[in-house]
């Protein structure tokens, strides 16, 4: 082999070595690329959550593109004055100007305290030194706050004996009045104050105790927990009947949060869960269960034996549930869109293009949401489903164009691994098309924690679920939150269990107005 074809063989084999070198550089270079431009979108998701709009609503007839609004900004129509002249014409022509209608009234119900300010009685008398007559009265009215009202209830019971105690029946008395909980110097109304400010209105026990000191009364936060606990074991029964009506309906959404829970023995807090359940007739219950973890066992107790539609995030712990047949999935597509929220960022013209889609979806929902299931349902049929197959035929062309991990490529494969449960939802018109009434029953909780941080115990975090099943129950139905629990702690420990569906917030409102009713009559 001459110099020459020596020369040009090492000249190929070097030529080779930093082709595959530079193809393995290719490679190292593309995989740190992709390692930064994931934890850009981390940053930048993390950024936006802190200081970001809160809002996902999009209108479905946005402008997409920025060039396109910097384009409509500057142009400028040649009759633009004219227009402007006319619009502003017909709008002062149309106006109509209306006396403003004041200050609304305040409520008839609260006690009304007088004050007479009249003038001294020599400016009564007119200069001629006439009476000066009395023409009419101006009334107005302030609204005042005096801190709440303590009533200390005195029960008195007299003791009666004899001289001689032949028949042996010793001292005749009234048994004691009963209460809500046994041996407690605090009665329903109290108790009801404390659930209330604690799971409706998240204020901690610590703050309740000093507002008591501000009156000087002294309940430490240590025996308004107890009493906590000793409430929610009286509403125990009634806790689990509102759960048995839930799984009799065939419609429930779910969510859950993590909360926290002092973990004595390790000197720290642990995760543990709280589940939110929507369900019922019309959905009027809105029911919460505690866990010590997110694992399948707390979902799997939780809806044993239930038959019918559940609607949920596509959480993976739920997939034991699904293989029951009985159990049919519906996902929600406020989860499906939140995907392509979070990748505006990264792809804004792809992303908004699928937003603008799923935004047509919403707005067909607004303008059947109050009409019945059966209007519901052809709507659906005849609008939905041909969006929905817009939005999947969009999903499926362009599943190829993105990085594997990027946020529009995961949105696409995350939207398209569910999209029969996601068009479930057109086949019953009862049906929602999202699970946020579950999810708005759990921001709530996320407030509370702010306040009250953490559970103290598991016995603690049953507690909370069952009274704050309640009192966002309560709320939910327009029912005084205080006036229900007063009421139902004050007969709970001596009502029939036969007739306690009497005691669930919806059929006592109902039982109550008819109370009222026939008081008016």
């Amino acid at each position: 082999m001459s110099s020459t074809e020596t020369a040009l063989l090492a000249a190929r084999e070097e030529v080779t070595h930093l082709k595959e070198q530079n193809e393995e550089l290719a490679k190292v270079i593309e995989r740190r690329d992709a390692t930064i431009y994931s934890q850009q979108n981390r940053l930048n998701d993390l950024l936006k959550r802190i200081y970001g709009r809160r809002s996902e609503k999009l209108d479905p007839g946005q402008i997409v593109f920025d060039d396109m609004i910097l384009a409509a900004e500057q142009y400028v129509h040649p009759d633009q004055e004219a227009l402007d002249a006319e619009v502003k014409e017909k709008v002062i022509r149309k106006h109509i100007r209306r006396s403003h209608p004041g200050r609304k009234p305040l409520p008839e119900h609260l006690e009304r305290i007088e004050h007479y300010l009249d003038i001294e009685e020599k400016d009564k008398v007119s200069t001629d030194g006439k009476q000066r007559p009395l023409i009419g009265f101006d009334i107005n009215e302030r609204l005042d706050y005096q801190p709440c009202m303590f009533v200390v209830h005195r029960y008195i019971r007299p003791k009666y004996g004899a001289d001689d105690d032949i028949d042996g029946s010793g001292v005749k008395q009234h048994p004691p009045a009963e209460g809500p909980i046994d041996k407690c110097m605090a009665e329903s109304g109290l108790l009801a104050h404390i659930i209330a400010e604690k799971y409706e209105h998240h204020t901690p026990l610590y703050r309740q105790e000093l507002k008591f000191e501000r009156q000087r009364i002294n309940i430490s936060r240590q025996t308004m927990a107890g009493w906590m606990a000793k409430c929610a074991e009286a509403l125990k029964p009634l806790h689990e009947r509102m759960r048995e009506e839930i799984l009799v309906y065939d419609i429930v959404l779910n969510d859950d949060t993590p909360v926290q829970m002092l973990d004595p023995g390790m000197g720290k807090t642990k995760k543990t869960r709280l589940w939110c359940t929507v369900g019922g007739e019309d959905l009027k219950y809105t029911m919460y269960n505690f866990t010590l973890g997110r694992g399948r066992e707390g979902p799997v107790e939780f809806f044993k034996g239930y038959k019918g539609y559940f609607v949920s995030d596509a959480y993976g712990g739920y997939e034991e549930l699904f293989r029951i047949e009985a159990i049919i999935n519906i996902a929600c597509w406020t989860h499906a869109r939140r995907y392509f929220k979070k990748a505006q960022d990264t792809n804004p013209k792809a992303a908004t293009e699928v937003l603008t889609l799923i935004a047509k979806l919403y707005k067909i929902e607004e303008k059947i949401k109050r009409d019945n299931a059966e209007i519901r349902l052809k709507v659906r049929k005849k609008e939905s489903r041909p969006q929905l197959a817009k939005i999947l035929l969009w999903l499926r062309k362009h599943k190829h164009s993105h990085l594997p991990k990027s946020p529009m490529n995961q949105a696409i494969q995350y939207t398209l691994n569910i999209r029969k449960r996601l068009t479930r939802y057109t086949k019953d018109g009862r049906l929602p098309i999202d699970n946020n009434l579950a999810e708005n029953a759990i921001r709530p909780i996320a407030l509370g924690r702010k306040n009250w941080m953490f559970v103290g115990s598991e016995n603690g975090g049953h507690t909370a679920a069952i009274l704050m099943t309640f009192c966002t129950t309560c709320r939910k139905l327009k029912i005084n939150t205080w006036e229900y629990l007063k009421d139902i702690l004050q007969r709970i420990n001596t009502h029939p269990m036969s007739r306690i569906d009497d005691l669930l917030p919806d059929r006592w409102q109902e039982l109550r107005q008819q109370q009222l009713n026939y008081n008016e009559k």
